[in-house]
């Protein structure tokens, strides 16, 4: 999903969790992680290639997956299910709750527009797969 489409995303569940929330802070801690975590695409760049600043060079690698290893650190849905685990056992507060509304509506809509196969966005299956792009993407 492009970054532009992730913003409206963020910006529709963000009216959502101001709704439930009655808070502008939790709708926008919510639009970050929903946004923000596509910088884990920059630690792939970097990992991939050499440092640069260049931030259109970076983002057109990752669009075209120009990239051998993809590890997407954020883009994980153990880490989500850990997130949301823990808000209930501990019980975390609402701002947890909504870091993991941008988290899990940010990978749900990538698992649905990106051509990561199925289990593309667990982070053991990358592991088992050795990160290569060619044994991630459908």
């Amino acid at each position: 999903m492009l970054p532009s489409s992730h913003v409206v995303a963020s910006s529709i569940i963000g009216v959502f969790v101001w709704s439930h929330f009655k808070s502008i802070d939790y709708a926008i801690v919510s639009f970050i992680a929903g946004t923000f975590i596509d910088l884990d695409h920059v630690i792939d760049y970097y990992l991939n290639h050499s440092f640069t600043l260049k931030v259109r060079k970076i983002y057109y690698a990752c669009l075209k997956m120009n990239l051998k290893k993809v590890y997407l650190v954020l883009h994980s849905y153990e880490i989500i299910i850990i997130l949301w685990y823990l808000i209930y056992a501990m019980p975390l507060g609402n701002f947890w709750k909504a870091v993991a509304i941008g988290l899990t509506q940010h990978l749900i809509f990538d698992q649905i527009t990106n051509p990561l196969n199925i289990y593309g966005y667990f982070m053991t299956y990358r592991i088992v797969k050795g990160f290569k792009k060619e044994l991630l993407l459908q």
